[in-house]
């Protein structure tokens, strides 16, 4: 494997976890706004998989 691929896997292992972080911050943060808190954590969830799974 060339280094450019290696490059481009970590960088996308790093995006995840980081909206992995933030997901978590988001559902441990308190909210009287349950539902938006839900969309907006399923949402950093589908950007996640379409990170890594590219669809």
């Amino acid at each position: 494997m060339s280094g450019r691929p290696v490059q481009v896997a970590r960088l996308v292992r790093r995006w995840a976890a980081l909206l992995e972080r933030d997901r978590q911050d988001a559902l441990t943060e308190s909210t009287s706004d349950l539902a938006w808190q839900a969309g907006f954590c399923e949402g950093l969830r589908h950007a996640q998989h379409v990170i890594r799974n590219g669809s």
